[in-house]
């Protein structure tokens, strides 16, 4: 193995620090209330289940911030919500206390930029909080190993390659959020924070989101993903054995194979619970769309409501949601042993990786050519085509103008997160090296998904249901939560005064 792999070798815990959550704390009315509640604000942002604490963090610290900056209340206060709602364990409990969040919030509070948004400087507050909680160090470690990786495979011809690398891997990989990435690469500049780090921080990400050779760099780097989640499987799905499945090629390709078999179950329930969340969003976006936008429309324009359109409307989204999400197929059995065999060579072959023909090597400008023009135009074609095609139909069979633009709406929106979702279940998919090959669907799906995707990104500035339990509802909500924790520790005072054993 080269002296890269031996390195990463020699960092491992090999399963010392064990990321356990077994035991969580109570189910008393408080926890039961704080649970229910975060599963209702949840159900409104798609957002992954490894995310989810980090949103709430940062929920959570913006709205004590806005009441009060006072580092030591802020604490308290986000340690016993984060209790309430069970998204720490009593063992993370341990690991950071009150004077720990403390020093971290005072970090953050203390500083104050007209360069730099203040929102931007409570979610980095909210990704480093996260980071403490976690029980394993291990995990960071594949990131970096996944890093070194691609490297190797990448020669791009920018000052800001490896930082573009880092964020695709750090995206693509480790399943960062832009909050958690831009964490990590203010965290290269070192542990002291300063203004000047933060700005550069700030800058450093900013041009890496939007540099023009990010979004080709990401989709190579998920390509290269399968062999590398599958490394990172083998080793925690039974850390102590880790080193022993490495001596050879056959205890290797058992000890992938039983990793592998236990995360594919895994990833169809996780695939289930992503469609499940989808269409809860859906469901509850289009219900307020209907209410809100579409039926006082229509009353307004046409002075009455037509039904067909409405009920398609509202029973569509959901039910095509549904149905997308079981579409969905694992890798069959010959794909999981090419993909194992891929891993093994990546752990033994780490040297060669540079030749190999996959590698990016450059990523053309913006054409000027009579081909791309050409191209260009026979994309706008298809765009216009495949959209005009659908206003047509919707018209032939009584919908009006705004129960078109509804249904378009909600069509790409579901698309995109039915693409999202076909790509949990590509995680293990490795059809080998070489270049991916389209086919009729994709063409014709892509205008969908490019108005989805943006549509997407824009519904989550806008989602006034978000809005609604965030600064309406959540205050007074953690209010009442809070005398009613403070009247369950009376009542047990009380007892213990009263009954004498």
């Amino acid at each position: 193995m080269s002296s890269v792999i031996e390195t990463f070798l020699t960092r491992l815990t090999y399963g010392e620090s064990e990321n356990i959550r077994k035991e969580t704390g109570t189910n008393g009315v408080i926890e039961t209330l704080a649970r229910v509640y975060e599963k209702a604000r949840n159900a409104l942002e798609y957002r992954a289940d490894h995310l989810v604490r980090r949103a709430a963090i940062e929920r959570i610290l913006k709205r004590r911030v806005i009441l009060d900056r006072q580092p030591q209340s802020v604490a308290k206060h986000l340690l016993t919500e984060l209790k309430w709602a069970r998204y720490i364990s009593s063992a993370e409990i341990k690991k950071i206390d009150a004077p720990t969040l403390e020093k971290i919030l005072e970090k953050y509070l203390a500083h104050t930029t007209v360069a730099i948004p203040q929102d931007w400087i409570v979610k980095i507050a909210s990704s480093e909080i996260e980071e403490q909680f976690s029980l394993n160090p291990d995990y960071k470690q594949f990131t970096l190993l996944a890093f070194q990786i691609i490297k190797q495979k990448v020669k791009v011809d920018d000052e800001n390659a490896d930082l573009l690398i880092y964020f695709a891997v750090d995206k693509v990989y480790a399943g960062s959020d832009d909050e958690q990435i831009a964490y990590h690469i203010l965290k290269l500049a070192g542990e002291n924070l300063t203004k000047e780090k933060l700005e550069e921080g700030w800058r450093l990400f900013n041009s890496a989101k939007n540099h023009k050779f990010l979004p080709r760099i990401i989709k190579f780097v998920r390509r290269q993903m399968p062999p590398l989640i599958l490394l990172r499987d083998i080793y925690f799905y039974s850390p102590t054995e880790f080193k022993k499945s490495l001596e050879n090629e056959e205890q290797f390709k058992k000890s992938a194979t039983e990793a592998l078999e236990n995360q594919l179950t895994q990833m169809s329930g996780r695939i289930k619970t992503a469609g499940l969340r989808s269409v809860i969003y859906v469901f509850l976006t289009k219900m307020v769309l209907a209410i809100g936008i579409e039926i006082p429309f229509e009353i307004f324009v046409y002075g009455a409501v037509s039904k067909l359109p409405l009920v398609v409307n509202i029973i569509f989204p959901p039910t095509l949601m549904w149905a997308t999400t079981l579409q969905d197929h694992l890798p069959k059995e010959r794909e999981r042993e090419n993909l194992i065999d891929r891993t093994w060579f990546v752990l033994t072959h780490f040297e060669d990786l540079k030749n190999e023909e996959d590698v990016l090597t450059n990523i053309p400008e913006e054409k000027s050519s009579i081909t791309y023009s050409v191209f260009s135009t026979l994309y706008v074609l298809i765009f216009i085509g495949i959209f005009g095609l659908i206003y047509f139909i919707l018209g032939e069979i009584g919908f009006r103008f705004a129960n078109k633009v509804v249904f378009v709406f909600f069509l790409t929106i579901i698309a995109f997160f039915a693409y999202r979702i076909s790509q949990i279940a590509k995680v293990y998919s490795w059809k080998g090296i070489g270049k991916e090959s389209s086919t009729l669907t994709d063409i014709v799906s892509l205008p969908i998904l490019a108005i989805g995707s943006r549509l997407s990104r824009g519904l989550s500035k806008l989602n006034f249901l978000a809005f609604a339990f965030d600064f309406i509802l959540e205050a007074p909500f953690k209010i009442i939560l809070g005398f009613l924790d403070s009247w369950v520790q009376f009542l047990s005072l009380k007892k213990e005064e009263e009954i004498i054993e």
